[in-house]
């Protein structure tokens, strides 16, 4: 771990909580305050056009945890004075970072000519950066991904793109968006974009644990990582990283999960607090649970009961 700054803000550490849609609301990110947090957390991808005609401060998309202390949204979107609206209000609400979703690899979001689109057109891009820079004075930071075995070779021209167009930051995810998690992350054409540009270059991708950070490190000489999928029902992975291995007692996890699904309650309600238990029990007891006992923890009606249940089952 080490310092690292993005525009004006300088942060003790150089490890970063990614962002992952239906996961980093804030009872997601506050948890890594509880142990050593991240130099800051990026909120789910939002777009720019609800941030402005749909979403109310209240929303889980907008809410931010009382012990936040630094937090980057993340918006979604293809037309300038759009993104650049919403940058603002964003800025205005409490952000301390708006990072530029350039990564998303679905359909949805493809069609509408945003994600990682938005690579195919860098003229268009550049003016999306330089409209949103010029409408915000929090830093800026565009979160991409490689081409991959695309055969188009645009890293150098994209990253060249991003940097003249006035982003703070670059955050590169090492697959192409039409490349899953099966295929490894592509750290080398990470270590070529970072050498092509000034600006800070933060790596993305595969990193989960001391021994893939290492990896990361070695390969793309980054000036910091962003952990995404590793973070999940592991608020304690940061600490871990930068202190050791930790032997967090099954008790203590099921408490902190219970307490994440418990503020998902009141962020939004217990019906969807439950559904969203569903996807989670994996990642924090997922050791301890065969796949069996966990779908027989759908039939919960109530948190009172899915807490009653875990507890026959784990102890």
């Amino acid at each position: 771990m080490s310092s690292f700054s993005i525009g004006n803000l300088t942060f003790d550490s150089n490890l970063i909580q990614g962002p992952l849609a239906g996961f980093s609301c804030a009872p997601f990110r506050q948890l890594f305050y509880q142990f050593t947090p991240p130099a800051y957390c990026v909120s789910e991808m939002i777009s720019a056009s609800d941030i402005i005609h749909k979403h109310k401060a209240s929303s889980r998309y907008l809410v931010r945890g009382d012990n936040e202390k630094t937090l980057c949204y993340q918006i979604s979107g293809n037309n300038p004075a759009t993104l650049a609206i919403a940058a603002q209000i964003l800025q205005d609400h409490g952000a301390d970072l708006i990072d530029l979703n350039c990564g998303c690899p679905k359909t949805k979001i493809r069609k509408k000519h945003a994600g990682s689109a938005l690579l195919e057109n860098l003229d268009h891009l550049s003016e999306i950066i330089t409209t949103i820079k010029q409408s915000i004075t929090i830093p800026l930071t565009v979160k991409i991904r490689v081409d991959g075995n695309s055969g188009r070779n645009q890293n150098r021209q994209t990253a060249l793109a991003i940097e003249q167009a006035g982003a703070d930051a670059l955050t590169v995810h090492g697959r192409h968006w039409s490349e899953d998690y099966d295929v490894p992350c592509n750290y080398q054409q990470i270590k070529l974009i970072k050498q092509q540009v000034s600006i800070p270059v933060i790596a993305n991708g595969d990193i989960k644990d001391d021994e893939s950070l290492r990896l990361a490190k070695e390969r793309t000489d980054c000036d910091a990582f962003m952990i995404a999928r590793g973070g999940t029902g592991k608020p304690w992975l940061y600490q871990e990283l930068t202190q050791g291995k930790m032997d967090i007692p099954l008790s203590l996890k099921l408490d902190i999960f219970m307490q994440h699904i418990e503020e998902l309650a009141v962020l939004e309600n217990e019906f969807k607090a439950l559904l969203q238990s569903r996807r989670l029990l994996k990642y924090y007891l997922g050791e301890k649970l065969s796949q069996q006992q966990i779908t027989s923890l759908y039939e919960c009606q109530t948190i009172l009961q899915l807490q009653k249940d875990l507890k026959t089952l784990l102890f």
